[in-house]
């Protein structure tokens, strides 16, 4: 808050993906897929649109163009390169949920109008809710929380997703957050969203 204004200043920290995930879904065309290039900063390198931009790929959930894990923070540039990795997690959800929920050109929308609407909601409260100097781990687990006070966890599953296939599944060990080295992925789901095991995800029941 106004009063604790230093809690960006740890290694981990996940700022500068905030920011790129914002800038991206804000400017998203109803045509878009999920596998559409988005670069970031595209105009400064004198790029299309579609361009690399600044970042070390496009954003795009396909891991052939964005193979960006959270192993990938211990090599990445401090601070865009570890945001790069950050924001990489959030488009994965970011698709997720409209895949689900669908599309709603009106970012101005109520979160339940559709699912880039929650999106933008549920990264929003969850940096209210994540702690100071936060983490991967930490973060993530903060938007799981938003998705459980704003609609009781009905996308909980969705978002497990999104992060475990970019490697901060459920076995994933933050480590210190002022350490961006001792981290480890893991690529697993929770047991209530494991289908092998018997449990099926609520959404599936649907």
């Amino acid at each position: 808050g106004r009063n604790v204004v230093g809690c960006l200043n740890n290694t981990e920290q996940m700022g500068e993906g905030g920011s790129d995930y914002l800038g991206l879904v804000l400017t998203t065309a109803p045509s878009d897929t999920a596998t559409t290039a988005r670069g970031v900063g595209t105009y400064v390198s004198f790029q299309p649109a579609d361009g690399r931009g600044i970042r070390p790929t496009v954003y795009t959930t396909d891991m052939a163009v964005n193979p960006a894990t959270y192993d990938t923070i211990k090599t990445a540039a401090i601070p865009h390169g570890i945001g790069y990795v950050w924001a990489t997690m959030l488009w994965e959800m970011y698709w997720n949920l409209v895949g689900e929920h669908g599309y709603n050109p009106n970012v101005y929308d109520s979160w339940e109008t559709g699912g880039n609407n929650l999106a933008i909601q549920l990264v929003m409260d969850g940096m209210k809710l994540q702690p100071c100097s936060p983490g991967f781990v930490t973060g993530r687990n903060a938007i799981i929380q938003a998705d459980q006070n704003l609609t009781g966890g009905e996308n909980e599953c969705l978002i497990w997703e999104a992060f475990a296939k970019r490697g901060l599944g459920f076995s994933a060990a933050q480590g210190s957050s002022n350490n961006r080295s001792d981290g480890t992925q893991a690529f697993d789901l929770p047991p209530v969203c494991r289908a092998d095991i018997g449990v099926v995800p609520p959404a599936l029941l649907e």
